[in-house]
């Protein structure tokens, strides 16, 4: 989401520093590693590494979002809270924001050696194959994760538009949402 002109940029390390996650206005997801570090990792440790940036990495985001909207708005980081605060609750909105606090997504990599599993984006379980490290080597595994993070967004993404149909009107005829949600998920 952009907010007019104003774009951003949101940057994460993993816990061991070593890996990078950088997400931009556009969405475009770029991970790095650290010069010399992939070829020190096994699949436990760079799970555990991937799992805890994913994380952070959407701290990040919200965070970017939150600054961009603020200078868009020209407001100060006070008046944000002040805003937050005094906004009227909404039963609907406040039902929706739990709704989307529980999407479950999902992206495999295009081989299925990459599994990322996502609840509310809070919580991140990174999954990889025994053995792709060393079978793909960096630049291939940086390909497979990529792939695993778009399809991820993508699986989220389908889902949430089917809760924001439930709130809010956008539409969708309500026997499509119905099908939809018949969907094995």
């Amino acid at each position: 989401m952009s907010f007019g002109s104003h774009q951003w940029v949101a940057t994460a390390l993993s816990p061991d520093r070593n890996v990078k996650a950088r997400v931009s206005t556009d969405g475009q997801v770029e991970l790095t590693f650290q010069p010399g570090t992939f070829e020190t990792y096994n699949e436990n440790q760079l799970s555990y590494q991937l799992s805890r940036l994913g994380m952070m990495t959407w701290v990040s985001v919200q965070r970017a979002r939150t600054e961009a909207y603020r200078v868009a708005q020209g407001m100060t980081q006070q008046e944000v809270v002040q805003a937050e605060q005094s906004a009227p609750l909404d039963p609907r909105r406040e039902k929706y924001s739990e709704d989307l606090a529980r999407v479950e997504g999902e992206g495999i990599s295009a081989s299925g050696a990459v599994r990322i599993r996502t609840t509310g984006m809070a919580g991140w379980s990174v999954d990889l194959e025994s053995g792709c490290l060393r079978r793909f080597g960096e630049g291939g595994f940086l390909a497979e994760a990529q792939s695993a993070v778009q399809a991820l967004l993508a699986d989220r993404e389908q889902k949430i538009v089917l809760i924001k149909a439930k709130y809010f009107d956008l539409g969708i005829p309500r026997r499509w949402r119905e099908l939809a949600s018949q969907l094995p998920q």
